[in-house]
């Protein structure tokens, strides 16, 4: 069946150059028509999305003049025939101009999540979107999913405390102008994806749980956890009592879009800057962690957490060594500590996609997986993702301020011996240099990770500076696959 409009206009250009993800896919029409209904029903199982039938992988506009019979066949392709149970959705036929010049058309399909109900193909079989693929899923990893479908009907379900006194104008007046939406009046743009509904009991007009918690001026009147609070502390360890450490401590209750931005502003006001050996042997000035590593986890603890659980508001925890961000609520569906960084999936969809389409998320298919590129771009330890008996996901970012601070002092070229050889040096070896010095020991693996080389290339190089005395090893023996490197003394 066919549902209300869902999608905000998407643009040829956008369809044909924008990367695949979480929300948007593309495919030509001479695909085979079992396939793309398992698509479809990959996005209604995860966060809804937009399928463009009649643009290929490569972005060509292909269009359906080649194979003009398959049009109407697409139309009922989240017909029985191919799925058992129909998702809702929405047909969008958009006149176009194809790759060899001819007037031709395409067809979007905006599939809406499912709502209490798994999507399952003729076969009975159930696909899940993850990132810009659709992945067939197992019979542990279906049971998981029935589980989080009453959180997603958490999100549709309608607020009847809350009317329209609540909105917060400002906030749906930047959500309209991020879809392009400028020039319509701002409840049709609410009515029309289905943020503000209208109550059959009462015949008023109230938000959503997803609407009160996107566009509300205050969520946490209607939901007291839907809250970030960010707390410094000094020292390492939490205090209280007469020991009390907390340096600053500031509440942020507002739309979920403002918690994020206003609590990443604030934070960045807490956060130090350290020397760092950047090319050319010069020093530059370097924050404390990467920006976008706290950046992401404190959009994805207030996108993910769970908000259908009271009792608990999303935390931010800064101490001299570490940040710790917390987000209530366990790992949604097929996502373990294990596989976070690989696996994609929203206990949110609506609220993430909305944040989506308002450019909070960057990073549809690699989010986690950049946090610990930078980190270790930075130096840095991995993140550590930790679940905390089911009821949070703590993120914890190390910034390693002994060492840093330390040598702010001590730089790597205030050593004469390698102040001469320095610009001897080839642009690799100086990196290897460099991430020695800044971590102190590292393994020869570690090294061919992060230069993206392969280990005897990285060995060969190693021999290199310690035959010319700049680096040392420390092992049993030279084949000692525990042996460690570091800058010799």
């Amino acid at each position: 069946m066919e549902g209300s409009k869902i999608n905000s206009k998407l643009t040829l250009e956008y369809m044909c150059n924008e990367r695949e993800n979480q929300f948007f896919d593309r495919k030509s029409a001479k695909k085979d028509i079992k396939d793309l209904a398992n698509h479809i029903a990959g996005f209604a199982n995860a966060s809804g999305g937009t399928l463009v039938i009649g643009i290929a992988d490569d972005g060509k506009i292909e269009g359906f003049e080649e194979c003009e019979s398959k049009y109407n066949k697409f139309l009922k392709v989240t017909s029985n025939d191919y799925l058992k149970t129909i998702p809702i959705y929405e047909n969008e036929t958009i006149e176009v101009t194809n790759y060899k010049g001819h007037k031709d058309k395409i067809l979007l399909i905006h599939i809406r999540p499912s709502v209490n109900t798994i999507i399952r193909n003729a076969k009975d079989e159930v696909y899940l979107r993850q990132g810009d693929s659709t992945i067939k899923l197992s019979n542990d990893q279906i049971k998981a999913l029935e589980l989080d479908r009453h959180e997603i009907y958490f999100e549709e379900q309608i607020n009847i405390n809350s009317s329209v006194n609540d909105i917060d104008k400002e906030m749906v007046e930047i959500y309209k102008n991020s879809i392009g939406a400028d020039e319509q009046d701002l409840l049709d743009v609410l009515r029309a994806r289905r943020f503000l509904v209208t109550d059959n009991l009462t015949g008023r007009e109230c938000l959503t749980n997803a609407g009160v918690l996107l566009f509300a001026k205050d969520p946490s009147v209607f939901f007291p956890s839907a809250r970030i609070r960010v707390i410094k502390f000094e020292g390492t360890e939490m205090q209280t009592g007469a020991n009390l450490n907390i340096v600053k401590d500031k509440t942020f209750a507002l739309p979920l879009y403002k918690q994020i931005i206003e609590s990443q502003k604030f934070v960045d006001t807490q956060l130090r800057e350290f020397n760092h050996l950047g090319k050319n042997g010069t020093f530059v000035t370097v924050p404390e962690y990467p920006k976008f590593a706290w950046e992401e986890g404190i959009t994805n603890a207030i996108t993910h957490r769970n908000y259908a659980i009271s009792g608990e508001h999303t935390k931010v925890f800064i101490y001299d060594d570490r940040m710790e961000i917390l987000s209530p609520g366990d790992l949604p569906n097929i996502i373990t500590i294990d596989n976070i960084r690989e696996k994609r999936y929203a206990r949110n969809p609506i609220i993430s996609r909305t944040l989506t389409e308002l450019g909070l998320v960057k990073e549809l298919n690699e989010g986690v997986s950049r946090i610990y590129r930078e980190m270790s771009e930075f130096f840095l330890e991995d993140p550590i993702y930790e679940e905390e008996k089911g009821l949070s996901l703590k993120l914890i970012l190390k910034n390693n301020v002994v060492m840093r601070s330390k040598r702010v002092n001590e730089n790597l070229l205030k050593d004469v011996k390698i102040n001469e050889k320095w610009f001897e040096l080839n642009v690799m070896e100086q990196k290897i240099m460099q991430m020695i010095f800044d971590k102190g020991e590292v393994k020869t693996a570690e090294i061919a990770e992060f230069v993206n080389r392969d280990r005897k290339t990285v060995q060969r190089i190693l021999k290199k500076l310690c035959d010319n005395n700049l680096v040392e090893w420390i092992g049993t023996s030279n084949r000692d696959p525990r042996k460690i490197y570091k800058i010799k003394e």
